[in-house]
């Protein structure tokens, strides 16, 4: 076999020699041919003989992080032999002995290297700052980041993925500068996070616009491992593209795409240990029984549940069937959750058509018994290139998840742990589950005994986005995009047996509460369809960029229940098999739609100065006809300073400094549907004609006349960029007056009607925000980076047209004051001594005649010697101030290391009643037995106030119970290890080891600073977390 080769390629020589004869010829070129090591060389006549030995190098080239660069270019100087490299980053090419091979790739400094002795080559290529993110994504489009002119913010992919977490909304807590994303809980599947950016100007939804690959679409359809970036769009002249949905700020998602390249597959996986990041400490069974002793003494009272001999039955571990033992519940009740992740993706493509997808699982056990979450999700995104001018982009998404949890919800076990009596016991030595009238058992709650929930959803979202270029610098694309998200929801609670227990000693009894099935279907389903228009024109120093478009939107809810009770057994859940004279069922649907038109225009001379306007044309159906079409425009300057001649002299120092300005008005319509109708519902029934009748009565009254919410914005900001794009610095000041809040104002008790909404209020947001970022080397294998971004937002309640805020509320609205800020009143301290007593007794017993020594004392403010209601006023502020992230970074041969540190400098959070008041119908902190005042044994300097089992007198809406909320948070910290070896396929191979809210520094007692508001409730969590990525 090998001389029939050997022939063909001899043959093959041959002919290639003979065709070269008579090309020659025919050109009266004069030649020889020379045979040398089996090479045929061509020479011109009166030539040296002179042949350059050949030899096949090979290499790898990365990037700084040890990722392999795809579609880099190695050229042999001087020729045009060349080659690319492959998906794993590696190439191979035939140069001479001589040679020199440049080394490009696109946002990257390319590099020249001797060839010399060398066969194998490990390239890093270092990022270039002068190219690296030039484009930026903006609303309907892109542009250069040097040309902005609004407050815009870029989160890159590795900013991302390095944390290892399975939320993109946790993922971006801490990366951007005036966006505040807040977690109040830890609950798998439903961790109540919140993002703001530049904080919450309105009474309603302040949530921004998420836009997915240009379509609206929910963040929870997005994993973290898909996004190519994410772009926050903070200010009037930025997000007033999008008009009536943008007051409250637009967040912009790309995913990734594929590439013209051979197909690679990555696969990435971890592995977490879960743990609460905070718990209260609860008293002990003897430290309860003293502190109720010490209360009923305070009381005036005797107390005969706790004797003495009993309490030292108690410490000394005592029988728990007889009520002498310990429990911490919260122990009992909460315990180490693990959770896993798995992703592989593949991307690749032809000449025609690029190609990317993914396939996901994640599973999260919770801290607390039965509760779970479980997701699949599946993504593939297509381009093709159907002709030159034309191509049709395809996104497909499917995500199917369950959370589960007991049918006593571990939100209100929890809540429940922090009320049960330390002395009963989980189960008493029989079995059976212990029961009082303080407290639910919060540990049977939570077991497969009490029955179990689950919502099962399904999310589907498609987009198709055609595009054509006819002519030049004209873009002409459309996109339709559709949304459905379909849940099942489904709780059984099942009949058990309690044995009871009374505090006062009563005998017990079994409680055996009735069985019940619920289920629920809802579902949201919208549709959108955008056209744009793009063209883009440069006339020389003159460059013009036009965008005109249109969209339409619909948007759809519905919903279905149904219950019955008094099943036969705990065996039987479905609807059918209970009784039917226990049914119920109810469902509705609502339904609103939004068309648009909108353009923008971006004009610059020289790249020096800069000029933008957007207008959007907005109609609503959730108002009514004569109010649903509002007007947004915007206009935005720039000068870039750095282009000037006369800045020329130090341009070698600061290569780009820019200050920019923009003023603009968006919308808000963020209300339920048909508020500008009445709405009726059944009355009572009346006798008509000898028969019942059923009449129907108005139950909301609408207001025909309410339409957009309105936010006028200014923005001024200053951009930095000095020592070759090491050190960036950014800046902006910005102030925001919301007007024509949608709110509803309350009505008579006489009219016996909910009240309408009225357009009604106006607040004020002013503050800045800022960022500095520096990134360098130290040699050549060691670089590292630093970004700081601090913000600030004071927020005030400007016109309300009258309304005043309920009096005995814990937050109100009240012009001047931030809004919904903590109501009630200002306190002076305890009252620690018999001087102090005397000289608020007076005043104090207006309050409450009990009031005495160890009791907290009210500022009487208006002087009246009476406190009341007329002495309340505003006494915290929960609104965050002064919020900031510190990431940090490095990478030194194989390893790399980040971490984020994330933080608020000013933040009251209020303790809620259920957490300060002890005894009576709840147990007590250990902080009660700890901390708190006792008239025989005074101590000055305690918090809590004197115990008592019946007076609520000290557990108003009081100053001393505010707390400073402020905190310092390691957000995330992670340590990875790259491997450089090829085997078994695998061309990259990362181990990693995470943090995710590793440690807290805060000044707030009790509870996770973060969830300050929510007391008792499902913790957040911190995560240790260990991955694996590999590239095939």
């Amino acid at each position: 076999m090998e001389k029939y080769q050997e022939r063909d390629t001899l043959s093959l020589k041959i002919k290639c020699i003979v065709k070269l004869v008579l090309l020659f010829s025919l050109l009266n070129i004069t030649y020889v041919f020379a045979e040398i090591d089996e090479q045929t060389t061509l020479k011109s006549d009166g030539e040296k003989e002179v042949t350059q030995q050949k030899k096949q190098i090979r290499g790898l080239v990365k990037d700084l992080y040890g990722i392999p660069i795809i579609g880099a270019n190695i050229v042999e100087k001087g020729t045009t032999n060349g080659s690319i490299t492959d998906a794993n980053g590696r190439f191979e090419l035939t140069v001479s002995d001589k040679a020199v091979i440049s080394v490009s790739y696109i946002g990257y400094i390319g590099q020249d290297i001797m060839v010399g002795n060398l066969l194998e080559f490990s390239i890093v290529l270092e990022e270039d700052s002068k190219t690296l993110d030039e484009i930026v994504v903006v609303g309907y489009g892109t542009q250069k980041k040097v040309n902005l002119t609004g407050a815009v913010e870029t989160v890159k992919s590795d900013q991302i993925t390095r944390k290892q977490v399975n939320s993109l909304t946790e993922a971006l807590a801490g990366e951007a500068s005036g966006m505040t994303v807040i977690q109040r809980s830890g609950q798998p599947g439903n961790p109540s996070t919140s993002i703001n950016i530049r904080g919450v100007g309105t009474w309603g939804n302040s949530s921004p616009l998420v836009i997915v690959d240009g379509v609206p679409m929910d963040m929870s359809n997005v994993m973290p491992t898909d996004v190519e970036n994410v772009t926050i769009l903070k200010d009037a002249a930025s997000a007033s593209i999008y008009g009536s949905r943008a007051a409250n700020g637009v967040i912009l998602i790309t995913t990734k795409q594929g590439k013209k390249e051979k197909v690679s597959i990555t696969y990435t996986g971890n592995v977490g240990i879960q743990n609460p990041t905070r718990l209260p400490k609860m008293a002990k069974s003897w430290e309860y029984a003293e502190l109720y002793n010490q209360s009923m003494e305070n009381d005036g009272k005797s107390s005969s549940l706790f004797p003495e001999d009993r309490i030292q039955r108690m410490k000394a571990g005592g029988d728990p069937d007889k009520l002498e033992g310990s429990t911490d519940w919260f122990d009992e009740l909460m315990n180490t959750g693990i959770q896993h992740s798995h992703n592989v993706s593949f991307q690749g493509g032809g000449n025609k058509t690029v190609y990317l997808g993914s396939l996901g699982y994640f599973n999260q056990d919770g801290l607390i018994e039965t509760s779970a979450y479980e997701r699949y999700n599946v993504r593939l995104n297509t381009s093709t290139e159907l002709t030159d001018w034309m191509n049709l982009g395809v996104n497909l998404t499917y995500i199917n998840d369950d959370k589960a949890e007991s049918s006593g919800g571990v939100n209100y076990a929890y809540y429940q742990a922090g009320r049960a009596l330390p002395y009963m016991p989980v189960k008493y030595s029989d079995g059976t589950w212990s029961l009082s009238s303080v407290a639910t058992n919060p540990v049977r709650m939570v077991s497969p005994d009490y029955g179990m929930q689950h919502t099962r959803g399904s999310k589907v979202s498609a987009l198709i986005t055609p595009s054509i270029s006819p002519i030049k610098g004209l873009l002409i694309k459309g996109a339709l995009g559709y949304e459905s998200h379909t849940y099942g929801y489904k709780k059984f609670t099942k009949t058990v047996s309690y044995d009871s227990f009374e505090p006062a000693g009563q005998a017990g009894s079994v409680i055996v509460p009735r069985n019940e099935q619920y289920d629920k279907w809802e579902q949201y389903n919208n549709l959108t369809a955008t056209l744009t228009s793009t063209y883009e024109k440069n006339i020389q120093k003159h460059s013009f960029k036009i965008l005109a478009g249109a969209s339409a939107e619909s948007y759809r809810y519905r919903y279905t229940v149904a219950s019955r009770k008094d099943f036969p057994n705990n065996d039987f859940n479905e609807i059918n098999a209970g009784d039917s004279n226990t049914s119920y069922a109810e469902g509705n649907s609502s339904y609103n739609s939004l068309a648009s038109l909108f353009g923008r225009i971006n004009y610059s001379f020289d790249d020096k100065y800069l000029f933008e306007a957007n207008v959007r044309y907005d109609g609503s159906s959730k108002f009514v006809e004569g109010h649903q079409w509002g007007l947004f425009p915007s206009f935005s300057l720039g000068w870039r300073i750095s282009e000037e001649k006369f800045f020329q002299p130090i341009s070698l120092y600061v290569q780009n400094l820019k200050l920019r300005g923009s003023w603009g008005k968006l919308g808000n319509q963020q209300i339920d549907d048909y508020q500008g109708y009445s709405t009726f519902g059944t009355g009572y029934a009346y006798l008509f004609n000898g028969a019942i009748s059923t009449s129907y009565t108005e139950t909301v009254m609408g207001n025909p006349f309410i339409t957009w919410e309105t936010s006028t914005n200014y923005n001024i900001g200053l951009d930095l960029s000095v020592l070759d794009g090491r050190m960036n610095f950014s800046f902006d000041y910005y102030r925001r007056l919301t007007d024509d809040i949608l709110l509803k104002l309350e009505t008579p008790a006489i009219l016996g009607i909910s009240p309408s909404m009225q357009n009604a209020g106006s607040v004020e947001n002013k503050g800045w925000e800022l960022s500095l970022n520096w990134s360098d080397k130290l040699g050549d294998e060691f670089r590292y980076s630093v970004g700081f971004n601090l913000s600030d937002v004071r927020n005030k309640v400007v016109d309300l047209k009258g309304y005043k805020s309920p009096t005995s509320s814990l937050t109100a609205r009240i012009e001047g004051e931030p809004l919904d800020a903590i109501f009630g009143w200002k306190t002076l301290g305890l009252c620690v001594n018999e001087e102090q007593y005397n000289q608020y007794k007076d005043v104090m017993k207006s309050y409450n005649v009990n009031w005495g020594i160890g009791d907290i004392i009210i500022d009487d403010r208006n002087n009246d010697k009476v406190i009341d209601a007329s002495d309340k006023t505003i006494i915290g502020n929960q609104i965050p101030r002064f919020t900031y992230s510190l990431n940090l970074g490095f990478e030194y041969k194989n390893w790399d290391f980040s971490c984020l540190l994330q933080g608020v400098g000013k933040a009251d959070g209020y303790m809620g009643i259920d957490v300060l008041e002890p005894l009576g119908t709840k147990t007590a902190l250990r902080d009660h037995y700890t901390d708190s005042f006792n008239p025989k044994n005074p101590n000055p300097k305690a918090y809590y106030p004197r115990m008592s089992n019946s007076s609520r007198l000290n557990y108003g809406n009081f100053s001393h119970w505010v707390q400073d909320a402020s905190y310092l948070r390691l957000k995330n910290i992670q340590l990875g290890y790259t491997f450089k070896w090829e085997y078994l396929g695998i061309s990259a191979l990362r181990l990693s080891v995470s943090g995710q809210n590793l440690f807290t520094v805060t000044k707030f007692k009790v509870f996770d600073p973060e969830s300050a508001l929510n007391s008792f409730s499902y913790p957040n969590i911190s995560t240790l977390s260990f991955g694996i990525n590999l590239t095939f």
